[in-house]
């Protein structure tokens, strides 16, 4: 039998019509004043700086399916459209986001659109870009545009082109042919900017911002979850000028199948800004805004500059974090009011907003997680806004991370008997990862269950843990089989699924998978993770697996743990070294028997700092003890420490100590010691001799021994106490000391 393999990148399967109309000459135009005599104004929210996202609208769900690509704002319907890649249907939206009408253009594969004031011009990866009224969404001719050697997949118009006539600028992505060509609105050819980004999906013309024009031009990078930059060239130099965004960022964040759609530039869609819009391909498609630039005049408040802590700084502390800045130029007048933005990255929210300030703090951070804060500036009549800074907090020093890169599989079992030869550390990286992974391939195909066991992994017990790893499955056909990756403690007997898949009728991935679990309250030490294959192995290419990691953040670093008998006492010391999430202490004791609770010790909750604990547990009789602290966090995860022991010694020798506190007020206590078992009598006298109290009065055990006395039914005056014993052994012991009560 001979099985077709195919090797997948990114890529989209393109279809092309070509439809041609007589060529009409636009340069004079007999413009409807009914569409440009009318500006419809948007309700988009106004947010500041640029790359800020203004709007972010899930084209999925608006437009009921994927395959969206083009985008483009029309201001004289007050209107965006948006076109599917590979069939003639596009959508018209209202300007906050919701679905207009749905409609068919008169051609399929409309890649790319621009507008020039009255019509709207489509790439369809042709040598022919079609003209569309936008009132009657009619076909009314073509611009010839054959000298691209490509053809047009991404299209914009330049207003300023052909001295003031206007121009379209197009291109392809096919390679070597990646440069850019702009021609008159009649197809001559005018000029060809060369570019060797490859990939290149959509591009816009920016006259609004400072230093331009520009042209703006987004890539598909190296394919799906991979950066999608969006770059600036200068339009009159024909260079990259360096600066550029990842729309995965913030649009496509999160979303794994993101990649580079249609580009337009409008400044008629928010009120004194121009808009860098576009259409980001994927699962969702996202039709999105960002602010390019500030279209009126210079707002003359003064600028938030020199943040502190400074922009990308990293390893910040989890408290005590202060935002500093100040206000400086090019503007001269000092803010009326200040709002502060702070948050996780892509998710900054106001924290502040009041009189002019400089400085803000900030409360309990989180570990190793990247921040994002802005300052805006005001005054009555506008605002400006500081660049958005960022800067990433510590590492948990409590993280402990085990993590499989797959350089081979010197880590891992196969189990047979089918399978043994189908898993390999191959040289490739279409898990989502790097160079080397995982694979598990279908030659020799077998039916039934393969699988790969780790080795052990010391887990600690009781503990909540994350897990992650890129993960893509080649689909060939159905049924595909059941993938599993899950985690044991005995060997295999038993195991928890932490991720599975069944059947898939596609291709999965290339994705990363998250997740979590908790390991169970005993032998976690003895962990391995698993991965299983359960099916016909001919009905798949390859599975891929890559940085399979599995993480917990142990509550407590515990340094020292250390017991120290004193007669009848034995002391306990400890150290941590820092502490996460820690409730505190459970001290548990054991003579010989069961473990038990004898006290709780409040721990610091989150800190990373040293921090020394004691306890004293008193009064115990000669033996030997065992002891251990099981830490608790505030979610109910313990640890057992190590056990420590200590041996309490009875005395050798009979002894009677002066009791303290002495003078006292009303309670004292009196200590003394027994040699052996002995009967004991311990009583109270005054300055008479006449007995006041009786203490003690009966057989009592050998070692080091405490009474307490209350002496609040007494005057005022001296006292004695006496204490007689007489040893199992014969020995006699007779002792009195004064007391002195005052009151």
């Amino acid at each position: 039998m001979c099985k077709k393999l195919f090797t997948f990148s990114v890529f989209f399967v393109l279809f092309t019509v070509s439809i041609v109309f007589p060529q009409q000459a636009l340069q004079n135009r007999d413009i409807d004043p009914s569409i440009t005599g009318v500006k419809i104004e948007p309700t988009i929210p106004v947010t500041e700086a640029t790359w800020d996202v203004e709007f972010d609208y899930d084209a999925t769900v608006i437009t009921g399916a994927a395959g969206n690509a083009g985008a483009v704002y029309i201001p004289t319907l007050g209107k965006f459209w948006t076109s599917r890649w590979a069939t003639a249907v596009a959508h018209q939206w209202n300007s906050d986001g919701t679905l207009d009408v749905q409609f068919d253009l008169p051609f399929s594969g409309t890649r790319g659109m621009a507008f020039d004031g009255q019509f709207i011009y489509c790439s369809i990866n042709t040598s022919a870009v079609q003209i569309v009224d936008p009132v009657s969404r009619s076909l009314i001719g073509t611009v010839p545009v054959s000298a691209a050697p490509n053809g047009a997949r991404f299209i914009t118009y330049n207003p300023d082109g052909d001295g003031g006539l206007g121009s379209l600028i197009v291109g392809n992505w096919t390679s070597p042919n990646l440069s850019f060509y702009e021609f008159s609105m009649s197809g001559t050819l005018l000029r060809t900017i060369a570019s060797t980004v490859t990939g290149v999906y959509g591009i816009a013309y920016d006259n609004w911002s400072v230093g331009g024009p520009f042209l703006w031009v987004w890539s598909q990078g190296s394919g799906a979850g991979t950066p999608q930059y969006i770059m600036q060239m200068d339009y009159t130099a024909g260079t990259y000028t360096g600066v550029q965004h990842d729309v995965i960022s913030d649009v496509g964040l999160g979303n794994a199948q993101g990649i580079a759609g249609g580009l337009f530039v409008t400044d008629d869609l928010v009120p004194g800004k121009a808009i860098l819009g576009g259409l980001l391909q994927g699962t969702p498609d996202k039709l999105f805004g960002y602010e390019l630039a500030l279209t009126g005049p210079p707002c003359p408040v003064q600028t938030p500059e020199n943040p502190t802590p400074a922009n990308n700084a990293v390893d910040l502390p989890l408290s005590g974090v202060v935002l500093s800045w100040s206000n400086g130029g090019p503007g001269t007048v000092p803010p009326n009011q200040v709002e502060v933005f702070f948050g996780p990255t892509g998710n900054m929210v106001s924290v502040y907003s009041g009189a002019p300030v400089t400085q803000w703090s900030l409360g309990t951070l989180n570990y190793f997680t990247n921040y994002q804060w802005k300052v805006v500036n005001k005054i009555d009549t506008c605002n400006i806004t500081s660049s958005t800074w960022s800067f990433r907090t510590i590492q948990d020093p409590n993280l402990v991370e085990h993590c499989e890169p797959f350089a081979d599989l010197s880590n891992w079992t196969i189990v047979g008997p089918l399978g043994l030869t189908n898993w390999t550390a191959s040289a490739s990286a279409n898990a989502g990862g790097t160079a080397p992974e995982l694979r598990m391939g279908w030659s020799p195909s077998f039916t039934g269950v393969s699988l790969i066991r780790s080795n052990a992994i010391p887990l600690v017990n009781n503990t909540a843990s994350t897990f992650s790893f890129n993960f893509f499955l080649d689909y060939y056909a159905a049924p595909s089989g059941t993938v599993t990756v899950g985690i044991t403690y005995d060997g295999g007997t038993t195991e928890e699924v932490l991720y599975q898949v069944v059947d898939p009728t596609a291709n999965v991935g290339p994705t990363l998978i998250e997740g979590s679990f908790t390991t169970p309250a005993t032998g976690s030490e003895n962990a391995q993770l698993q991965i299983t294959y359960n099916g016909y192995t001919f009905n798949i290419d390859y599975i891929y697996w890559d940085n399979l990691c599995v993480k917990q953040v142990i509550p407590v670093e515990l340094t020292s743990f250390t017991a120290r008998s004193d007669n009848n006492s034995v002391t306990l010391n400890w150290t941590t070294a820092t502490e996460t999430n820690n409730h505190g202490f459970e001290v548990q004791r054991s003579s010989g028997e069961e473990f038990h609770t004898i006290t709780f010790v409040q721990g610091q909750g989150t800190a990373t700092e040293i921090h020394n604990y004691s306890y004293i547990d008193k009064d115990l009789k000669a033996g030997h003890y065992s002891y251990r602290l099981k830490q608790v966090d505030y979610n109910g995860n313990f640890e057992y420490s190590n056990v420590v022991e200590a041996e309490v010694i009875a005395p050798s020798v009979f002894a009677l100590e002066q009791n303290y506190p002495n003078p006292f007020n009303p309670s004292t206590t009196i200590n003394f010691s027994l040699a052996v078992d002995s009967k004991v009598s311990l009583k109270i006298f005054n300055v008479l001799g006449q007995e006041v109290a009786s203490l003690l009065n009966g057989q009592m055990s050998a070692g080091s021994q405490e009474v307490s006395f209350d002496a609040s039914s007494l005057n005022s005056g001296v006292y004695f106490y006496r204490l007689e014993a007489d040893g199992i052994d014969g020995q006699k012991f007779s002792s009195i000391k004064k007391m002195i009560l005052t009151k």
